[in-house]
């Protein structure tokens, strides 16, 4: 019997704990279901689509269609009760989450420990706990990205197809949900070849995982096609994004911004960028195919003209993914303390444990540098969204430092009481 492998009992005592500090977390912690940034849009959208508008087309993008689906079926189903019955979706696939990220520690490190204490640190982790309950894409993205990635590792530790095809299908849903997700894809796919070696089995194994991404996400795409004129792989706005995080109001955001209290905040805040509205009238009445190449342009232009802002650009976004906690000149100090003092003890050990890790067996640790290289990416082509790291990344940082702080049990701690 393998003394590592976690047992039932212990799956269910961390799905049911993180039910229970879900719960109470939405009960007491006074954040709204729909106190999330984007709220407005999905009731928007979920109305439109019962309704009988399908077309989730926005002035900057294609919104991902899978939340403002799932949320109208809630509508639909169970009518002025969807509050509560989505809510309790929402938790109990994030209870579910918490199982498999416990797993995916299992599976990585071999080390029940290691794997309980991921378990029980990810059922009371306040920057994820934060977003559980909110109707958003947030919750329900992150716990099939967790999900699907568990399949991802137990495929990276056996090497089995089977495997390999439910993160296909599972990582589908995850993107038809966000589609923050789609830059890790290629990472993810180098590192079977890292793994297993430049074989045609395993470009075999990659081609049958990509053509099932592609499946999954063919009917939205074609339905953009018809509709808007831009095939879309689960969402669109790489040149609304692009022309977002490359224009001088952006730039004064990110690095000088007025008064939080201000007008002139405010607008920065909710990007009515200028470049935005100069764009307007070569823009108006165009297809969003069109529209996103304008985007596209103007940004491209704007970094060749602005190579040391483009520069400093790069180096924010780094330095904002890499940073724990809220981002200092867009909070209160109080709330950046407390979320900086929450994250730094964990960022600090999953980057160590990481480093460790990686030196000494790089092999088993691909999946956590394909994420973070991914999500790297997604910062620097675009910029730095403290919210995408924390709902992608952030709970392989958890179970990281929770692989060195049991490390440093053993090693340190333990030696003092065991003679």
């Amino acid at each position: 019997m393998n003394s590592n492998k976690l047992n039932y009992k212990e799956m269910a005592l961390v799905f049911f704990l993180a039910i229970l500090v879900r719960y109470l977390f939405s009960f007491f912690s006074g954040v709204d279901n729909f106190a999330g940034p984007d709220a407005n849009r999905y009731i928007d959208q979920s109305d439109g689509i019962l309704a009988g508008d399908y077309n989730l087309e926005e002035k900057l993008f294609i919104t991902a269609p899978l939340f403002s689906y799932i949320f109208a079926g809630f509508k639909w189903i169970f009518h002025s009760n969807y509050v509560v019955a989505l809510e309790a979706f929402q938790i109990l696939l994030s209870g579910a989450s918490a199982v498999f990220l416990m797993c995916t520690a299992n599976v990585t490190f071999n080390n029940r420990m290691t794997s309980l204490l991921t378990g029980l640190a990810y059922c009371l982790y306040p920057v994820t706990l934060y977003y559980v309950h909110q109707f958003s894409q947030e919750s329900i993205f992150q716990s099939l990205f967790i999900i699907s990635i568990f399949y991802f590792s137990v495929y990276l530790n056996q090497g089995r197809l089977n495997s390999l095809l439910k993160f296909s299908l599972i990582f589908s849903l995850a993107l038809l949900t966000k589609s923050i997700i789609l830059l890790t894809l290629p990472f993810l796919m180098l590192s079977i070849l890292i793994k297993f070696g430049f074989t045609k089995k395993n470009f075999g194994h990659i081609t049958c995982c990509l053509f099932v991404v592609f499946l999954m996400t063919l009917p939205y795409g074609l339905y953009n096609k018809a509709i808007n004129g831009s095939y879309v792989v689960a969402s669109s706005g790489q040149g609304g994004h692009f022309l977002t995080g490359h224009n001088d109001d952006f730039y004064i955001y990110v690095t000088n911004p007025p008064p939080r209290d201000s007008l002139e905040y405010r607008r920065l805040l909710h990007m009515d960028y200028k470049v935005f509205n100069d764009l307007e009238p070569k823009i108006k009445g165009k297809d969003h195919k069109f529209q996103q190449e304008a985007y596209l342009k103007a940004g491209i232009e704007w970094s060749l003209d602005n190579p040391k802002k483009l520069f400093k650009l790069a180096w924010i976004n780094f330095r904002n993914f890499i940073t724990p906690g809220f981002n200092i000149l867009h909070h209160p100090f109080s709330m950046w303390l407390l979320t900086f003092l929450i994250s730094v003890p964990v960022f600090l050990f999953a980057y160590i444990e990481i480093t460790r890790k990686v030196l000494f067996d790089f092999k088993s640790h691909l999946v956590v540098v394909s994420l973070f290289l991914g999500m790297l990416s997604v910062a620097l082509l675009f910029y730095a969204y403290n919210r995408y790291r924390v709902i992608t990344i952030e709970p392989y940082y958890l179970m990281y430092a929770c692989s060195l702080a049991v490390f440093l049990f053993d090693q340190k701690i333990k030696p003092l009481f065991v003679k």
